[in-house]
């Protein structure tokens, strides 16, 4: 992708999982993408994501998607993560750190997708879980299945491919969670419409008062998914091309929710995939920074050691907000290692961009989180590597002035021009032929510099790590909240060592951490950090 926009700009053709489409790389051209739903809707390559998720009306259909991500909101904005999510977040990570502990040594990537995917299943879900820790391993385990389908190829028929296995895994936490998920569901909105019946209006204070994330689930669904006995029109209550309405739960038809169970349950497993993808990612990464930067882990022991005797053992959400440098450190993982390295839009109609480009109707179109954060231009070179002499002469007068902005000595590079972006190119070190705020892989101590957060003046310009616009992730306050809340509780309690040193050489990042085998061995050494 670099190499790309090194040749043509933020703005190309190319070919990606089989698809023909047209890849954004600038805050311009990402405006109309992400801020114009007459233009552009959700999209999801491949099929497997709707073989296991059939219902995504609420992602597609402008209306639908508007009242789910105001309900959402209140179950992920600050307030109900300090008042749902913070302690039992802390709770599910103490007794992984506990384990790890105990062990002296993890596979990271393996132990961090653990801890992510029982915050995502314990914490923010609002599934019901089975009591016995038994059942509860098989429910792991299953979800994990269900979510190894989502990168496998899409014959669901053909045993031994992850989408049959995912499927089969998808039915049978549906035998072992439906039953109590289809009563909680059916307990939430016959109260929800109670109250709806009992009130004429809906106050502005009702609209962000914190929920729970199953709550704000049915919260979502009540206004476009109702039997026509609760006052709805059949409108509201069309068929999904599914047939999945008329499968609808027998507790939900009476309480006026024509969403059956396998709906919500897809729903559910919609957040466990936004959650897990995003947080194992970040753990691991966030995990591994700290241990290879001596530097960086000495001043986040420093500020833990600021907030215990400011704080005690505190770790609640405003707590953690005072913390500038552990926030500048998730920051800085999230624009070095992004939890996604983009999105897909689906255009609607012909749409006129940036640049005099037109986006035909139908095309796909990818946003690139790379491009974006590559040259951002708060971070690239402030001056060019002066060209030598026989390439000086080898160009000539008529070249040099082609050069404008991007010739040598110049000062920064005209990136909007293609001179501009070959005198960069050339300037450019090292075997990656990456700037050095990415070049991690050989440069991690130039790459990952957590205090360019903490000045307005070399603060990233074209962080995109959670989207933008109208499609900012959701999920953004607790992803941040669950990774300042591990990487603090790793520093108070451990001291780090990796058993290979070039760790992040050996990663590969689809469809996460992927180390090579063997490589992400993490050495722990306990120790109480002291105020």
């Amino acid at each position: 992708m670099w190499k790309r926009w090194l040749e043509y700009g933020p703005f190309f053709r190319t070919h990606l999982l089989g698809y023909p489409l047209y890849v954004v790389g600038s805050p311009g051209l990402l405006k109309p993408v992400l801020g114009d739903d007459s233009a552009f809707e959700f999209f999801v390559p491949g099929k497997t994501f709707t073989m296991l998720i059939s219902d995504i009306r609420h992602m597609q259909v402008p209306e639908q998607h508007a009242v789910f991500r105001r309900r959402l909101g209140q179950a992920l904005n600050p307030g109900a993560l300090s008042r749902h999510v913070m302690a039992p977040l802390r709770v599910v990570l103490e007794r992984h750190l506990d384990a790890w502990e105990a062990a002296g040594r993890v596979q990271l990537a393996e132990a961090c997708a653990a801890a992510s995917l029982d915050v995502a299943l314990e914490v923010l879900t609002g599934v019901p879980l089975p009591h016995s820790e038994e059942s509860r391993a098989e429910v792991r385990k299953l979800f994990r299945t269900a979510l190894a389908g989502l990168y496998g190829v899409p014959l669901p028929w053909l045993p031994g491919t992850a989408i049959h296995s995912a499927l089969r895994a998808q039915r049978r936490l549906m035998e072992l969670l439906g039953p109590e998920l289809d009563r909680e569901v059916a307990a939430l909105a016959g109260k929800m419409l109670e109250a709806e019946a009992a009130t004429a209006t809906t106050t502005s204070a009702d609209a962000e008062a914190p929920m729970r994330m199953l709550e704000a689930q049915v919260a979502a669904a009540l206004p476009f998914h109702r039997t026509a006995a609760s006052g709805a029109s059949p409108a509201a209550s069309t068929t999904n091309g599914a047939g999945t309405n008329a499968a609808a739960g027998a507790a939900g038809a009476a309480a006026g929710l024509t969403l059956s169970k396998e709906q919500i349950f897809e729903r559910a497993l919609g957040v466990v995939i936004a959650s897990d993808d995003t947080s194992k990612h970040l753990f691991f990464f966030a995990v591994a920074a700290a241990a290879m930067l001596p530097a960086v882990r000495a001043q986040l022991e420093e500020e833990q050691k600021q907030a215990m005797r400011k704080h005690g053992d505190e770790l609640s959400y405003g707590v953690l907000n005072d913390m500038p440098y552990l926030d500048a450190v998730i920051k800085e993982t999230i624009r070095v290692f992004p939890t996604a390295v983009g999105g897909f839009r689906r255009a609607l109609k012909d749409v006129p961009v940036e640049g005099g480009h037109t986006i035909p109707a139908g095309s796909i179109v990818f946003y690139s989180t790379h491009l974006l954060n590559a040259s951002d231009p708060a971070l690239l070179p402030r001056s060019l590597a002066p060209e030598s002499r026989k390439q000086q002469q080898q160009k000539g007068p008529a070249g040099a002035a082609a050069g404008g902005k991007g010739a040598a000595g110049a000062g920064q590079p005209d990136t909007g021009s293609q001179a501009g972006r070959r005198a960069l190119s050339r300037a450019l070190e090292g075997p990656t032929g990456l700037p050095a705020h990415l070049d991690y892989e050989c440069r991690l101590e130039e790459a990952f510099r957590p205090e360019r957060w903490l000045s307005d003046e070399t603060r990233p310009r074209q962080f995109t790590g959670f989207g933008g616009g109208q499609h900012l992730c959701l999920g953004m306050h607790v992803a941040h909240a669950e990774a300042r809340m591990l990487l603090a509780l790793v520093v108070r309690r451990f001291d780090l060592r990796l058993e290979d040193p070039q760790l992040l050489r050996r990663v590969a990042y689809f469809p996460g951490p992927l180390p090579r085998k063997g490589a992400d061995g993490l050495l722990l050494i306990p120790r109480r950090l002291e105020p």
